[in-house]
């Protein structure tokens, strides 16, 4: 049922949805294969970057193995972000100066977005604004648990997990737009004209919402499960004992909306600061904000380069 506010649009609104008549997205028949693919060799590389043992050689072999990838890493070890005394030339080199869990995130980001964006979208979807809104929640998410560890307590586990969950929080929409292009389309009509619940447009139009789709395609990729809870419930109300990760992607979510770094733009900065307990909302973020936005427009620029 639609808001009293929203009714007033209802006519048009319902004249885009009628343009549609394809099949929704059935959960249960999802399956790796609608997913962005995936290199066996960046698989690897995951796996390397998580595992407990892992020696600095077998990371560089497998960086070696792509060599693009290998060559945005040093690009971005010698920005002047992270530039040192020494010119970097080597994957090892750029391991050591960027230590081993920034280039865990660095990874994650540049292999994903080079999986998405050799797929066929419609035009109405930004793969450039996609990936700078949720590269920019994850390094929200991430500097948030370094300065503000007092209001996020995680084990080391759910630690790890928060980048990838701001990261992969809105991965749904990729699948939206892979396998139902025009309904996309229309729902991009939709996000112009502003006026509706935007869960309610993409349950009407798919079937599913961007969260729920998103948890299902980070179970598909067998991610932990802290990642896909907090994945799942990133756009859900929660109270003061929610889990620290749910409350902190949310957190991160509204600051990069803030800061001008969205996708849809349904789901503005006062929306998403509804849905964040008042307690978070009594820091000043700025220094954060911008730390993070001085990497991002660095990071970005690689991987669409």
């Amino acid at each position: 049922m639609l808001a009293p506010w929203a009714r007033g649009i209802r006519r048009r609104g319902d004249n885009l949805f009628a343009k549609t008549n394809q099949p929704m997205i059935n959960l249960e028949k999802l399956s790796d294969r609608d997913l962005p693919p995936l290199k066996p060799m960046v698989i690897r590389l995951w796996q390397l970057l998580n595992a407990p043992n892992t020696r600095l050689q077998d990371i560089v072999e497998a960086m070696s193995a792509e060599p693009v990838l290998c060559a945005r890493i040093m690009a971005i070890s010698n920005s002047p972000m992270y530039r040192g005394l020494d010119e970097i030339t080597s994957p090892q080199k750029a391991l050591v100066r960027l230590g081993l869990n920034e280039v865990k995130g660095i990874v994650y980001y540049l292999t994903l977005a080079d999986s998405v964006t050799k797929n066929a979208f419609p035009s109405s979807f930004s793969i450039r604004r996609f990936w700078t809104h949720s590269l920019s929640t994850a390094l929200l998410s991430k500097k948030l648990m370094q300065y503000y560890p007092s209001l996020f307590p995680m084990s080391p586990e759910e630690q790890d997990g928060a980048y990838l969950a701001g990261l992969l929080h809105d991965i749904g929409y990729v699948v939206m737009a892979t396998l139902m292009p025009g309904e996309f389309t229309v729902m991009a009509k939709i996000w112009e004209e502003g006026g509706r619940d935007p869960l309610e447009v993409e349950e009407k139009l798919f079937g599913v919402s961007h969260p729920l789709l998103s948890a299902k395609a980070l179970k598909l990729w067998k991610f932990p499960k802290n990642v896909q809870l907090a994945v799942y419930a990133h756009h859900r109300d929660v109270v003061r004992d929610s889990p620290p990760a749910i409350m902190l992607i949310k957190l991160a979510d509204y600051l990069a909306t803030k800061a001008g770094y969205h996708f849809n733009p349904m789901f503005t900065a006062d929306m998403k600061a509804l849905g964040v307990p008042l307690f978070l909302l009594e820091n000043d973020y700025q220094p954060v904000v911008e730390e993070v936005a001085l990497k991002v427009e660095t990071l970005v620029n690689q991987a669409f380069a």
